[in-house]
C-alpha cells in the first residue's frame, strides 16, 4: 500500500513537470513582446526553435503580447472543442509568420490553442478574419 501511494505521488510530479515543459516550450516558440531588430531569423536561432525532429521549422507563428495575455485565451468561455481541449482567442491577435524566409505581418487573426490546466501548450492554428 505504501509503495502504491509513493508511486502515485511520484507519477503526479512527473506529469506536472511534463506539463510545465510544454508551457515553457509554447512560450519560447510562440510568444514575443516585439520583433527584435535582427528579425525572425535571429529570434528563431537565439531561441533554438526546431521541429519535432530537431530540424529547422519551415514556418513558425509568433503571437505578439505577453504570457498573461495569451493565457486568458484558456478561459473556459473561449473553449471551442471540448474533446480536443481547444480554445480560440475572443479577440484578434497580431502574429508573424513564416519567419525563416520573410516576415509577414498578419494582423487581425484568431489563434486556436490547446490548453492544459488553464495554460497554453500548443498553437493549433491561426486564421484570418472572414475566412
Amino acid at each position: 500500500m505504501k509503495t502504491s501511494i509513493f508511486l502515485l505521488v511520484a507519477l503526479s510530479g512527473t506529469v506536472l513537470c511534463i506539463a510545465d515543459g510544454r508551457v515553457q516550450n509554447f512560450q519560447n516558440q510562440h510568444i514575443i513582446s516585439t520583433i527584435p531588430p535582427g528579425g525572425c531569423d535571429d529570434l528563431i536561432a537565439n531561441r533554438n526553435i526546431r521541429d519535432n525532429n530537431g530540424n529547422c521549422k519551415r514556418k513558425n507563428t509568433f503571437i505578439i503580447g505577453n504570457f498573461n495575455q495569451v493565457r486568458t485565451i484558456c478561459d473556459p468561455s473561449n473553449r471551442i472543442n471540448v474533446n480536443r481541449n481547444l480554445y480560440e482567442s475572443p479577440y484578434d491577435m497580431t502574429s508573424e509568420e513564416p519567419c525563416k524566409y520573410k516576415n509577414l505581418d498578419l494582423k487581425d487573426k484568431k489563434v486556436t490553442i490547446k490548453c492544459e490546466n488553464g495554460l497554453p501548450v500548443h498553437l493549433q492554428e491561426t486564421k484570418r478574419q472572414g475566412f
